[in-house]
């Protein structure tokens, strides 16, 4: 166990539920009202406020088999195809198979997307889809499912609630402990999940929520759960950044038919890949970041084409045509300057079909998770829906297990003592990022990721705040991760070892000894 906080659990403030969700996006809020459905009494913590998520920045849309000429097993097939050979198959099935449901689910629940004039729904096309499967509300897709999901949650929500600690004794999770307006509360439950979103913003450079730091992985890390593939971060090859502050681009814009042009405003991506513009999200990003070399100038997105089709860019893409207008760009007139940034966590805790972590009474639901469906490269707009199927598993998962650990589940005594600082340094959160973007970023090599490894162990020893240390105890763990991997597979490109490797072909795993042995 490594404590980064100083408790007594018996001197704390506390409350008990029977199960307990931390964190406010898709994934926790429908893994909260699946539980209230079922009955049991829950507490949903979250970092800020409740619609403050990855989620709501979500704009592409949800992919699932609903169109036609569309079924599970063609979403199946392109899901696998994305994954660059890691797609963990039984998986994938369940995805696309009961995606169906949830999506219709979603629906009932009052979200709206897109319909013609008849009043069925439209769907649109993003990159590596064989058919246009894509549901949508504009480009604010996400906001429309948090705004569903959380009138429909009327558990206890305790919003600015930042978890720091687990209640983990035995290798049994009794709870978590929450800084609640800078006090420290115990909340109990005979199970708990851990819904707290990815990683991505540990980059400096990223589409997230400033919430998205891993903290949720980092913490599971270090009370003894397993962590896998932490070495795939997709970084999304269209955002606009000014300076860095970053906003995603969705790929709907090329879906409808914005092409990619270089300096000269040559479009270059058929020289990379027979798909252009809609090639897996890693081919793209790494022949952008080629062609800004070769050209020795910025790459643009050109939205014109979708007006030559008859699509009114600023009503199909509001949100962003609004975010380009306000920085002096028109896009229905100007190529608009891209780059690749950080925008989506591959790996996280290693779950079940469940949810369920090697720790009993731990769960772990969304981007937080790693259920292997995903693979080395998510498919476009499979996260949203990996949310809302795993999410409903993971509920009953929970329920499950609780039946049987809440007959002897109760306050346990706990005291915990944090590691100490090996010097008195103190680092930024900002630091951090630094080196994550530029030592573990889109290309990587032995010689970055040494580097970084260094640097990180220095801040996981140093005197720096506890989000600080936190953060750097996950960055270490994917820097090691992707140190170890010495080959190019997905969202992982080593500039050292740039091919994929068949012996190579197989899940990581990171867990606390591995971090024992570095620090």
């Amino acid at each position: 166990m490594w404590s980064l906080t100083d408790f007594d659990v018996l001197d704390l403030p506390s409350e008990s539920y029977d199960a307990i969700v931390v964190g406010s996006g898709a994934a926790g809020l429908l893994c909260g009202i699946t539980l209230e459905k079922i009955g049991l009494k829950v507490c949903l913590l979250t970092k800020e406020r409740a619609d403050e998520s990855s989620t709501k920045l979500a704009q592409g849309g949800i992919a699932v088999a609903l169109p036609k000429e569309d079924s599970p097993d063609l979403h199946f097939n392109d899901t696998l195809r994305a994954g660059a050979g890691l797609v963990k198959t039984k998986m994938a099935r369940i995805l696309t198979e009961e995606g169906v449901k949830r999506v219709i689910d979603l629906i009932q629940m009052g979200a709206e997307f897109e319909t013609d004039e008849r009043g069925l729904l439209k769907f649109t096309k993003e990159a590596a889809h064989s058919v246009a499967r894509i549901v949508y509300n504009k480009d604010r897709t996400g906001e429309e499912v948090e705004k569903a999901l959380l009138k429909n949650y009327h558990g206890k929500l305790i919003e600015n609630a930042k978890a720091k600690e687990l209640l983990i004794k035995d290798n049994r999770c009794y709870g978590v402990i929450a800084e609640v307006n800078g006090e420290l509360r115990a909340f109990y439950a005979p199970v708990t999940a851990i819904a707290t979103g990815g990683a991505a913003g540990l980059y400096l450079k990223n589409t997230n929520p400033p919430t998205s730091t891993g903290d949720g992985i980092s913490m599971a890390l270090r009370y003894g759960a397993v962590l896998q593939d932490l070495e795939f971060v997709q970084f999304h090859p269209t955002a606009f950044c000014d300076g860095d502050d970053c906003f995603l681009i969705s790929e709907a814009v090329r879906g409808e038919g914005a092409i990619i042009i270089d300096k000269h405003g040559r479009r270059f991506m058929g020289d990379y890949h027979h798909l252009w513009e809609l090639a897996p999200r890693d081919v793209v990003t790494r022949a952008i970041e080629t062609q800004k070399k070769i050209t020795g100038g910025e790459v643009y997105l050109d939205f014109r084409p979708i007006e030559k089709k008859g699509i009114d860019v600023y009503r199909r893409f509001p949100t962003i045509t609004k975010k380009l207008l306000e920085k002096g760009i028109d896009p229905k007139k100007d190529p608009v300057p891209i780059t690749p940034v950080a925008h989506y966590y591959i790996g996280g805790i290693k779950v079940d079909s469940f949810g369920r972590t090697n720790l009993a009474g731990l769960f772990a639901v969304g981007e937080a998770s790693c259920t292997g469906v995903h693979g080395a490269n998510r498919l476009a707009s499979n996260s949203l829906l990996e949310c809302l199927v795993f999410a409903n598993r993971t509920a009953y998962g929970m329920y499950r297990d609780w039946r049987y650990l809440r007959l002897s589940h109760g306050e346990v005594r706990i005291r915990a003592k944090s590691i100490p600082p090996s010097n008195n340094t103190s680092f930024s959160l900002d630091y951090v990022k630094e080196v994550m973007w530029e030592k573990v970023g889109i290309v990587r090599s032995a010689k970055r990721l040494t580097s970084a490894i260094e640097r990180l162990t220095e801040v996981v020893r140093s005197n720096s705040p506890w989000e600080v240390r936190s953060a750097a105890i996950l960055g270490l763990a994917i820097a090691t991760s992707a140190m170890r991997r010495e080959e190019s597979r997905g969202g992982h490109y080593r500039e050292d070892f740039p091919y994929e490797r068949e012996e190579m072909r197989k899940h990581s795993e990171f867990s606390i000894k591995d971090l024992e042995r570095l620090i």
